[in-house]
């Protein structure tokens, strides 16, 4: 007689093959065992070697080669977002002054802010856009935003018209001189490609500030 199984003990199948195998006559497998294979869980077709490969060639398709080392990237990636938190509190700025400006020149103000700030709004966008081809990550909250950004903002605070285009004119001019910086760290990690990005916005903000200063060379402000 086949070994008594313990009523708590749990049951497998060399056990029940062991008990069986007395009852049995001997066959080769023995016949109590025909068609278990068929409820084995079997690896799917196809789910090998080329299974393998195929997960190797989406991760070399995912990885960004574009010439630089991850290094290069991370660094013109810091770089890219701490400009782009400048550019979207400018941004904002802007838009908040194109709400809040009073005085005798407001019309052309109100129309003048509005052009600037749908300029920056492009240009936040492009920035973001030019982290993420990097491979990196671009930042998307205020709370990062006002974190890494240079140029300050003013809670709370309504100023007379001619002082919004100095606040404006101001932060314009230290973007410039913070670009003229980031220019030579793109350089530095051999990212033309940004470096010629960032010459591009230098003079967008150039030209802006030319524009603001204008204004304040008028005594009527």
């Amino acid at each position: 007689m086949g070994a008594i199984i313990g009523r708590d003990e749990p049951v497998s199948e060399e056990m029940i093959d062991t008990t069986l195998a007395d009852s049995f006559p001997a066959s080769d497998p023995p016949c109590w065992t025909l068609g278990r294979e068929r409820y084995q869980e079997k690896e799917p077709a196809g789910s090998t070697n080329e299974t393998k490969q195929i997960i190797v060639e989406e991760k070399l398709i995912m990885k960004t080669d574009i010439g630089l080392s991850d290094e290069q990237r991370d660094n013109v990636v810091k770089i890219l977002n701490a400009l782009l938190s400048d550019e979207y509190v400018l941004y904002t700025k802007t838009r908040n002054y194109h709400w809040n400006v009073i005085g005798p020149q407001f019309n052309d103000l109100h129309k003048f802010f509005e052009e600037q700030y749908t300029e920056l709004n492009v240009v936040a966008d492009d920035v973001a856009e030019r982290a993420r081809s990097l491979g990196g990550w671009a930042l998307g909250t205020l709370k990062e935003f006002s974190q890494h950004a240079r140029v300050n903002e003013y809670p709370g605070q309504y100023p007379q018209a001619r002082e919004m285009i100095a606040n404006l004119l101001a932060d314009h001019e230290t973007i410039v001189r913070q670009l003229r910086t980031d220019l030579e760290t793109a350089e530095k990690h051999h990212d033309m490609g940004t470096n010629d990005f960032l010459t591009g916005l230098m003079e967008k903000h150039e030209k802006m500030a030319w524009m603001l200063r204008a204004f304040l060379q008028a005594e009527s402000v």
